[in-house]
């Protein structure tokens, strides 16, 4: 029998439990890079409690069980477990992967969504109706949509009173209209989501991701795509997880409607959404978010970026918000274009 004679706080005692025996250890933030004779690996050092712990433990084991467990590759122990728990710290190990060829960018995000669409596809349930979770859900959002708009008008209102206005506060202003335009539209999505749901009497979860985007996957050169950085994963509306990818994907390119369209088709092909889901998507979308948290930025400037790269950044999110409302109408709710009017 081989006894761990490593301190319990060691890297060698961690290892022990996969046996690993390092011959080389590099140090990359919360990662350690582990040469062994086995192979190279990466042991990752993870903030979580108890529960987020035991929720890991149950999500790894679910993808185990859908077969999804190649796609998110996390190594068990040689006593099965997914975790290691030391202290105050947890530790995973998945294998190192080597970036030694340049993957295609415009691919990426063709591999983002086939990814989240298996993983949506592979997981999805219809849920017990609550009329009080929609209620909440749906309250919640338009508090928390109200408040943020006041701030941003109360904004405005400073800028206009002014006797010399910046070139920011300027390109806002001039902006403003459809901004609110923008708001206004989520706000009506969201709406018709609540509806159609209480009509229905029924909504589906998915176990999201939480944060998907091109830095949570490694490509592989023959267009497989391994998925990373799933502590925050959740049972949630797979609208929630779609929205945040698209996005995070959005401050990549200046991207097109065509290029949403593809993304979205792409999804589709694993799990097609419902009436309701695309009502909510585009909710989550439209909404101004992305300007809005640049007037925060802006509010908190501290001389590192100048007032150019802010109006920069400021038309490039207004510019984006615009091509995401022609992809709503043009592709998410096509069919409703004829009675809808584009901003």
């Amino acid at each position: 029998m081989i006894i761990n004679k490593a301190p319990q706080n060691s890297i060698g005692h961690i290892l022990f439990q996969y046996d690993l025996y390092p011959e080389k250890i590099e140090h990359f933030g919360k990662v350690k890079k582990i040469v062994s004779q086995k192979g190279t690996f990466a042991l990752k050092e993870a903030d979580l409690t108890q529960e987020q712990a035991n929720w890991f433990t149950h999500v790894m084991k679910r993808l185990d069980k859908i077969n999804f467990k190649q796609v998110v590759p996390i190594i068990p122990t040689k006593y099965g477990d997914f975790l290691i728990t030391r202290d105050s710290k947890t530790y995973y190990l998945q294998p190192w992967f080597w970036k030694e060829e340049k993957f295609p960018e415009e691919n990426k995000e063709k591999i983002v969504f086939k990814q989240l669409g298996k993983l949506h596809g592979l997981t999805v349930k219809i849920q017990d109706f609550s009329k009080e979770t929609i209620d909440h859900s749906y309250q919640e959002l338009l508090r928390r949509w109200e408040k943020r708009r006041l701030k941003m008008e109360y904004f405005a209102e400073e800028a206009e009173r002014k006797t010399f206005i910046s070139p920011f506060e300027l390109t806002y202003l001039t902006h403003l209209s459809r901004i609110q335009m923008m708001a206004d539209a989520a706000t009506k999505h969201l709406k018709e989501w609540y509806d159609h749901c209480l009509e229905k009497q029924s909504f589906r979860a998915v176990l999201c991701h939480g944060k998907l985007d091109r830095s949570h996957i490694f490509y592989h050169p023959n267009g497989y795509g391994y998925v990373f950085n799933f502590e925050k994963a959740m049972l949630d509306t797979p609208a929630r997880d779609l929205a945040i990818s698209f996005r995070k994907s959005f401050q990549y390119t200046l991207w097109s409607e065509d290029q949403g369209a593809e993304w979205l088709r792409t999804y589709q092909n694993f799990l097609v959404l419902e009436e309701e889901e695309k009502k909510l998507f585009a909710s989550y979308l439209i909404y101004p978010e992305l300007i809005f948290h640049c007037i925060d930025h802006y509010n908190k400037r501290d001389g590192s970026i100048t007032e150019l790269q802010y109006v920069q950044m400021l038309e490039k999110r207004i510019i984006t918000l615009t091509r995401v409302n022609h992809f709503i109408y043009n592709h998410l709710l096509k069919q409703e274009k004829s009675s809808q009017s584009e901003l």
